[in-house]
């Protein structure tokens, strides 16, 4: 209750009416997932997909960069049968949100340069083998938690790691055992781990000094005798 009472107060208004459309296409591929009801010539996909575009839009600008390696990837895994270049774009993913616990990284230009970076680290990965690349995924993902527990990231983004880290694992489950119960769980999972990390502001930001004053110490030296 005292999560939900948190989830609420850091979105937006804008935000909150958008949540409750993500909210309606979740319970709709819910619903058709697990079979209760059937729309003709349309798939529990397109819910999907609808969700995480939602969920680009209520973004802020950074998180948008992140959202749209997100969003390629799950058209990837939701429409096609392209696995190896959605995992690798995912390690794209998470090497983003490390990013976003760089300081110098604050800035729109270095962002968009990093943006250019990772689309050919991703496109490079992509030529591996499956598993290689689910391989690179889990150490990349296992680094980004590490990151994220050390530099004490707030409980909504932590969660929303663990979530995250839940979808994974239901993945290669079904993946390696054609369990269609665990495939199902998916993205009930996926979707509520994403809404977390993108409503979460980027906590490295939050907390360190302005650039700046890293570049040149003594401005701070002088600010303090001020």
């Amino acid at each position: 209750m005292l999560f939900g009472y948190c989830f609420i107060e850091v979105i937006s208004l804008k935000q909150k009416y958008l949540f409750c459309c993500i909210t309606i296409c979740m319970i709709m591929f819910v619903i058709m997932d697990f079979g209760i009801y059937h729309v003709e010539n349309i798939t529990s996909s397109y819910f999907k997909f609808l969700a995480m575009t939602l969920l680009f839009l209520s973004a802020n600008y950074y998180k948008k960069m992140i959202l749209c390696y997100t969003i390629f990837c799950d058209f990837l895994l939701l429409f096609t049968s392209m696995y190896t270049l959605g995992i690798a774009f995912f390690i794209v993913v998470h090497l983003f949100y490390l990013c976003q616990m760089i300081p110098f990284f604050e800035y729109q230009k270095r962002q968009q340069q990093c943006m250019l970076l990772l689309l050919l680290f991703g496109i490079l990965f992509s030529f591996l083998p499956l598993y290689t690349v689910a391989i690179c995924y889990s150490i990349t993902f296992l680094l980004h938690i590490i990151v994220a527990v050390t530099q004490k990231c707030s409980k909504m983004y932590i969660t929303g790691l663990v979530l995250f880290v839940l979808c994974d694992c239901c993945t290669a489950i079904s993946f390696l055992t054609f369990n269609t119960m665990v495939a199902k769980c998916i993205w009930i999972l996926y979707l509520p781990s994403q809404i977390l990390l993108t409503i979460t502001k980027q906590h490295y930001f939050s907390t360190v000094l302005p650039l700046p004053q890293i570049k040149y110490p003594h401005l701070l030296r002088l600010q303090k005798k001020r």
